[in-house]
């Protein structure tokens, strides 16, 4: 089969090769599953990098790279042969993947490949939200705001009653936040003030109640400047490698909260107590009012195309590998 693999650490633009390699045999407890579409997110970049904990990072050589995908059952487990199942699992860039049965998502037969290959973005954009802990009527800070986790996280914010502020390094013809529902969009190029002070005057002083942050850097530490009293901060990602600063003083004072979010999915399947919570993702990912921007799909072939673009303009869409 064909399969995206990797021999040493680096960045996947350097170390990913297209190869023939046997097809996996499920082993106990395992799923042999024929993919269908596999979306390309940060973490894939993260993962060939060696940048997870030591428990999810690669096994060289001959690493089979992807996290996150949607395929239909082909042998093992208790699933029906030709169910649609996401699932967010390691060695999914490939035509076959030997997936841990419990980790299986199963979907309606129906369900759009597209979003379906888009779920593991819809739970990281819903637990953000939810982790956040901002309430209708308050003000909620999303950076990164053209990312797809982004923009899911602003149409959930809105349906909620939650006000955004979105965050973007520049604004981008055809991509309108504001219509998605961020009450305002900051761009760090148009700013002739610091952040804070800019997110200080479009929430009419109200400050931030809560931070959904994928950047760091000075963009954090300017956000954490403008959190009020008990606001969180929840970071899931790390665009800018410069360290961010807040004070001790201000933290206790203020009864601020920093906290980390990795994939709700990165170490254990889900467990069965998930079932409603999965469903209303699922629901909400798939309502056609929910816009999912999908930059292009490209064939394993062509995955050097997809990761050069999903590398250079992450903020046009997502890039979706696909197989069928």
């Amino acid at each position: 089969m064909k399969a995206l693999v990797q021999d040493q650490i680096g960045s996947p633009l350097d170390v990913v090769e297209l190869r023939d390699i046997p097809e996996p045999q499920p082993g106990p407890g395992q799923t042999l599953v024929r993919m269908v579409a596999a979306g390309i997110h940060p973490g894939d970049f993260f993962f060939t990098q060696g940048l997870y904990p030591e428990a999810k990072r690669p096994q060289l050589p001959g690493q089979v790279v992807g996290n996150h995908g949607v395929g239909r059952v082909v042998s093992g487990g208790t699933l029906a042969a030709g169910t649609l199942v996401a699932f967010s699992a390691g060695r999914v860039w490939a035509e076959y993947a030997a997936i841990d049965t419990q980790a299986l998502i199963p979907l309606p037969d129906d369900y759009p490949i597209d979003r379906a290959a888009q779920l593991m973005p819809a739970i990281t954009a819903r637990d953000l939200l939810t982790t956040s802990e901002v309430q209708a009527g308050q003000w909620l800070a999303v950076t990164a705001g053209h990312s797809l986790v982004s923009s899911l996280l602003i149409q959930m914010a809105r349906r909620r009653g939650v006000r955004v502020v979105a965050v973007v390094r520049r604004r981008i013809a055809g991509r309108d936040l504001e219509a998605l529902g961020a009450e305002a969009v900051i761009a760090l190029a148009e700013l002739d003030v610091p952040l804070a002070d800019a997110v200080r005057a479009v929430t009419g002083g109200a400050g931030l109640n809560g931070v959904a942050d994928a950047v760091g850097g000075e963009v954090l530490t300017q956000l954490l400047d403008a959190l009020t009293f008990r606001g969180r901060a929840v970071i899931v990602g790390a665009y800018d490698p410069e360290p961010f600063k807040t004070t001790a003083l201000r933290v206790l004072m203020e009864l601020q909260e920093i906290r980390a979010y990795v994939y709700r999915y990165f170490f254990a399947p889900p467990p069965p107590e998930d079932a409603d919570y999965l469903k209303s993702v699922l629901d909400e990912l798939a309502d056609p009012a929910v816009v999912v921007p999908i930059a292009d799909r490209h064939r394993l072939e062509d995955f050097r195309t997809a990761l050069e673009e999903t590398a250079a303009r992450p903020e046009a869409g997502k890039r979706v590998l696909v197989f069928d």
